[in-house]
């Protein structure tokens, strides 16, 4: 019975996935819909991949709802959350994922124009997002925000500038929210993974992604899905006092020099 209980935690919650078609976000929208959650798969491009994850979720007794939109663009957001609430209700925890290409390259050889772009589509995303979702958060005094960043915000790359200085801003922004949101009972969280193996970053070459995994104490590959549990409990009840935190899921590697 305990179980059961735990397993549905989120029963009766609205959740909201940016970039859900596919690698965290998917299974993230998935792990999520299993504790009882009725998800919102956002997706911008992919509409079948995105469609995909909804008949998994309802193949489950799952409840669900697909819903293209650019979420760099405010009027886009809001016709979302609109719909959203008219189907399944009013948001109670937003989930910060969608991915925003960017240029790779060092910092000083990238135009102004296109290392701006990377730091806007986030921050826009995520601002746009917050204000859509904030009106039926304060009317229940409730809600939960977890923001999706990277490692590569406090452990930067060479050629990833423009990637982890738009993920460092966007984790500036969370915690500012944590401390200004938190009166109004909504609590603002960051998970930040290490490299994930999803369908993007196979293009790595396998040497790489095996030196990742040997730099790790655990000595293991990241999936999606070991990113997904952190944030269904971030979701959930059991981290009702958690606001303003960010959980490294790394596998040990942050610990390494």
């Amino acid at each position: 019975m305990a179980e059961h209980a735990t397993a549905r935690s989120l029963h009766g919650k609205v959740v909201l996935v940016t970039g859900a078609s596919r690698g965290i976000g998917a299974a993230a929208a998935k792990r999520l819909a299993q504790s009882g959650a009725s998800l919102v798969i956002n997706y911008h491009h992919n509409r079948e991949a995105a469609e995909k994850v909804l008949r998994e979720i309802e193949d489950s007794s799952g409840r669900g709802m697909v819903f293209q939109a650019d979420v760099t663009r405010k009027e886009q957001v809001e016709a979302m959350v609109r719909a959203a609430r008219e189907k399944l209700g009013a948001v109670d925890v937003l989930v910060n994922n969608a991915y925003f290409p960017f240029e790779v390259g060092q910092l000083h050889e990238l135009s102004w124009e296109n290392f701006h772009r990377a730091v806007e589509h986030e921050l826009a995303a995520f601002h746009h997002c917050v204000q859509a979702c904030l009106p039926g958060m304060k009317e229940k005094k409730a809600g939960r925000i977890i923001v999706v960043s990277t490692r590569l915000a406090q452990q930067p790359l060479a050629k990833m500038g423009a990637y982890a200085a738009a993920k460092s801003a966007l984790e500036s922004m969370a915690d500012t929210m944590a401390i200004e949101l938190g009166p109004l009972g909504i609590a603002v969280n960051v998970v930040t993974p290490a490299f994930t193996l999803t369908d993007a970053s196979m293009i790595m070459p396998e040497a790489f992604r095996e030196r990742v995994k040997e730099t790790r104490p655990l000595k293991k590959h990241l999936y999606p899905e070991d990113v997904a549990g952190t944030i269904a409990f971030l979701a959930g009840d059991e981290a009702s006092m958690l606001t303003g935190s960010h959980i490294l899921i790394t596998g040990g590697s942050h610990l390494q020099l």
